[in-house]
């Protein structure tokens, strides 16, 4: 008799430039399903492309877990989409550019955003620790005024540290939902539910 494969979803969102696709790339075991597109207006000066859908990829964790990745663009024209993809996630992860005060900025409405509109457990990732003027994950915390939400350092393009992100994110999902009385609900997702 083989073991129910249980699917959990998990959003990556951040700022443009934070390193989110990369992240799912990263993270995922099989090829994922992007939606990126030749950046225009001033992403252009950041970067060659930008994610105007989503990117997908799956992460599997053993023989009975997977994490769906679900990153979402990080443009604020498409903050519709932010809601869209967080529907029946376990929650999200923030990356933002520590060196980037502009990032900053785009990352504090980003998070105000999601505190109003969608109820997640959520962990900060903190990309481009390894660059000059970076700024500490307490720098970053203090700074977003994040209260208790974690700020980790995280380098998107090393699977292991994504990973350790994700599951940490996880763990705190878990003993959320424990604390508030409320059933994980960690059944298999239904896609047709997600617009």
């Amino acid at each position: 008799m083989t073991e129910e494969k249980q699917i959990v979803k998990l959003v990556i969102t951040g700022p443009v430039n934070a390193g989110k696709t990369t992240m799912v790339q990263n993270l995922s075991d099989s090829q994922i399903a992007a939606t990126d597109v030749a950046a225009t207006d001033q992403v252009s000066q950041l970067k060659a492309m930008t994610t105007v859908g989503l990117d997908f990829g799956i992460l599997k964790i053993d023989d009975s877990l997977e994490m769906h990745l679900f990153g979402t663009p990080g443009q604020a024209r498409f903050n519709f989409m932010w809601k869209i993809l967080s529907k029946g996630a376990i929650g999200a992860i923030f990356l933002v550019d520590s060196t980037s005060d502009e990032s900053m900025l785009e990352m504090k409405k980003m998070f105000e955003y999601f505190s109003e509109n969608v109820d997640l457990p959520v962990v900060v990732g903190a990309t481009k620790q390894d660059l000059p003027g970076a700024k500490s994950p307490d720098e970053i915390a203090a700074l977003l005024e994040l209260g208790d939400t974690m700020v980790i350092p995280v380098d998107a393009r090393v699977k292991e540290g994504s990973k350790m992100l994700a599951l940490t994110l996880l763990g705190n999902a878990l003993v959320e939902a424990q604390a508030g009385d409320e059933e994980f609900d960690d059944d298999n997702y239904d896609y047709d539910e997600l617009f």
